[in-house]
Protein backbone atom coordinates (compact mmCIF):
# COMPACT_ATOMS: atom_id res chain seq x y z
CA UNK A 1 0.00 0.00 0.00
CA UNK A 2 1.03 3.60 -0.21
CA UNK A 3 -0.15 7.18 1.45
CA UNK A 4 0.45 10.42 -0.45
CA UNK A 5 0.63 13.63 1.41
CA UNK A 6 0.74 17.37 0.56
CA UNK A 7 2.80 19.03 3.42
CA UNK A 8 0.61 21.95 2.66
CA UNK A 9 -2.87 20.37 2.94
CA UNK A 10 -2.76 17.37 4.88
CA UNK A 11 -5.83 15.92 6.15
CA UNK A 12 -5.50 15.55 9.76
CA UNK A 13 -4.23 12.66 11.32
CA UNK A 14 -6.35 10.70 14.16
CA UNK A 15 -4.66 10.15 17.83
CA UNK A 16 -5.07 6.12 18.04
CA UNK A 17 -5.11 3.58 15.22
CA UNK A 18 -8.25 2.63 16.15
CA UNK A 19 -9.99 5.92 14.63
CA UNK A 20 -7.45 5.79 11.61
CA UNK A 21 -9.68 5.13 8.37
CA UNK A 22 -10.04 6.05 4.90
CA UNK A 23 -12.19 8.54 5.28
CA UNK A 24 -9.83 11.43 6.50
CA UNK A 25 -8.52 11.78 3.07
CA UNK A 26 -12.07 12.86 2.40
CA UNK A 27 -11.21 16.35 5.04
CA UNK A 28 -12.69 19.85 3.41
CA UNK A 29 -9.55 21.70 2.30
CA UNK A 30 -10.52 24.55 5.02
CA UNK A 31 -10.17 21.59 7.94
CA UNK A 32 -6.34 20.52 6.38
CA UNK A 33 -3.22 21.33 8.09
CA UNK A 34 -0.11 23.10 6.41
CA UNK A 35 2.49 21.72 7.78
CA UNK A 36 4.90 24.87 7.48
CA UNK A 37 2.36 26.53 9.19
CA UNK A 38 2.10 24.21 12.51
CA UNK A 39 5.58 23.22 12.48
CA UNK A 40 5.08 19.78 14.16
CA UNK A 41 2.25 17.49 13.65
CA UNK A 42 1.97 14.06 14.81
CA UNK A 43 -0.77 10.90 14.23
CA UNK A 44 -1.75 8.14 12.30
CA UNK A 45 -2.81 8.28 8.79
CA UNK A 46 -4.25 5.26 6.66
CA UNK A 47 -1.54 3.55 4.02
CA UNK A 48 -4.05 1.75 1.29
CA UNK A 49 -3.80 0.23 -1.91
CA UNK A 50 -5.74 0.96 -4.66
CA UNK A 51 -5.46 -1.49 -7.22
CA UNK A 52 -8.01 -3.23 -7.80
CA UNK A 53 -9.94 -0.19 -8.33
CA UNK A 54 -11.14 0.73 -5.21
CA UNK A 55 -9.30 1.81 -2.32
CA UNK A 56 -8.32 -1.00 0.66
CA UNK A 57 -6.53 -0.04 3.59
CA UNK A 58 -3.64 -1.97 3.94
CA UNK A 59 -2.00 -0.30 7.05
CA UNK A 60 -1.50 2.89 9.31
CA UNK A 61 1.85 5.15 9.76
CA UNK A 62 2.13 6.62 13.00
CA UNK A 63 4.14 9.38 11.99
CA UNK A 64 5.54 12.51 13.17
CA UNK A 65 6.60 15.43 10.80
CA UNK A 66 8.20 18.52 11.92
CA UNK A 67 9.89 21.12 9.58
CA UNK A 68 13.18 22.45 10.69
CA UNK A 69 15.44 25.85 9.87
CA UNK A 70 19.03 25.23 9.11
CA UNK A 71 20.39 26.45 12.74
CA UNK A 72 17.83 23.94 14.18
CA UNK A 73 18.96 21.10 11.64
CA UNK A 74 22.36 21.12 12.85
CA UNK A 75 22.08 21.98 16.27
CA UNK A 76 20.10 18.60 16.62
CA UNK A 77 21.51 16.00 14.16
CA UNK A 78 19.52 12.72 13.35
CA UNK A 79 20.78 9.75 11.84
CA UNK A 80 19.11 7.18 9.92
CA UNK A 81 17.17 5.05 11.63
CA UNK A 82 18.11 3.90 14.97
CA UNK A 83 21.84 4.81 13.99
CA UNK A 84 23.97 6.96 15.64
CA UNK A 85 23.35 10.15 16.26
CA UNK A 86 19.93 8.40 18.08
CA UNK A 87 18.88 11.86 19.75
CA UNK A 88 16.62 13.98 17.86
CA UNK A 89 13.91 12.27 18.04
CA UNK A 90 14.88 9.41 20.03
CA UNK A 91 13.93 6.32 18.61
CA UNK A 92 13.46 3.02 21.21
CA UNK A 93 13.74 -0.24 20.21
CA UNK A 94 11.15 -1.42 18.16
CA UNK A 95 7.96 -3.11 20.34
CA UNK A 96 7.80 -6.41 19.19
CA UNK A 97 5.11 -9.01 20.45
CA UNK A 98 6.80 -12.22 22.29
CA UNK A 99 5.53 -13.83 19.43
CA UNK A 100 7.17 -12.74 16.15
CA UNK A 101 9.76 -15.65 15.78
CA UNK A 102 9.24 -18.14 18.19
CA UNK A 103 5.90 -19.11 17.35
CA UNK A 104 6.95 -22.82 16.68
CA UNK A 105 8.54 -23.15 19.86
CA UNK A 106 5.43 -22.95 22.11
CA UNK A 107 1.91 -23.01 20.57
CA UNK A 108 0.27 -22.69 24.05
CA UNK A 109 2.35 -19.10 24.38
CA UNK A 110 0.51 -18.10 20.64
CA UNK A 111 -2.89 -19.64 21.99
CA UNK A 112 -2.31 -17.07 25.19
CA UNK A 113 -1.71 -14.43 22.87
CA UNK A 114 -3.63 -14.75 19.42
CA UNK A 115 -7.12 -16.09 21.39
CA UNK A 116 -7.07 -16.18 25.41
CA UNK A 117 -6.32 -12.30 25.54
CA UNK A 118 -9.55 -11.31 23.44
CA UNK A 119 -11.79 -14.49 24.01
CA UNK A 120 -11.45 -15.33 27.45
CA UNK A 121 -14.74 -14.44 28.85
CA UNK A 122 -16.27 -15.89 25.60
CA UNK A 123 -14.35 -19.06 26.32
CA UNK A 124 -14.87 -19.39 30.05
CA UNK A 125 -18.67 -18.72 29.47
CA UNK A 126 -18.65 -21.31 27.16
CA UNK A 127 -17.03 -23.75 29.64
CA UNK A 128 -19.42 -23.05 32.10
CA UNK A 129 -22.56 -23.56 29.84
CA UNK A 130 -20.92 -27.12 29.04
CA UNK A 131 -20.52 -27.60 32.56
CA UNK A 132 -23.73 -26.94 33.73
CA UNK A 133 -25.27 -29.07 30.38
CA UNK A 134 -23.49 -31.82 31.13
CA UNK A 135 -24.52 -32.45 35.06
CA UNK A 136 -27.96 -31.49 33.90
CA UNK A 137 -27.68 -34.57 31.54
CA UNK A 138 -26.23 -36.81 34.21
CA UNK A 139 -28.74 -36.10 36.47
CA UNK A 140 -31.91 -37.24 33.75
CA UNK A 141 -29.58 -39.84 32.95
CA UNK A 142 -29.19 -40.96 36.68
CA UNK A 143 -32.85 -40.02 37.69
CA UNK A 144 -35.07 -42.91 36.51
CA UNK A 145 -33.21 -45.73 38.43
CA UNK A 146 -33.11 -43.20 41.56
CA UNK A 147 -36.56 -42.93 41.54
CA UNK A 148 -37.33 -46.53 41.18
CA UNK A 149 -34.96 -47.55 43.63
CA UNK A 150 -36.44 -45.16 45.82
CA UNK A 151 -40.27 -46.34 45.50
CA UNK A 152 -38.32 -50.49 45.98
CA UNK A 153 -37.45 -49.12 48.96
CA UNK A 154 -40.44 -47.45 50.07
CA UNK A 155 -42.49 -50.44 49.36
CA UNK A 156 -40.41 -52.80 51.16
Amino acid sequence: GWCELSLVSLPPPTKTSKECKLDIFDTPQKDRISIFDKKKIRGFWPVFDDSMGEQELTGKVDLEIEILTGEDAEEKPAGQGRNSPNQYPTLEPPNRPMTSFNFLFNPLKIFKILIWDKLKWKILTGFIILLIVALLALFIYTSPGAITTAIVNLIL
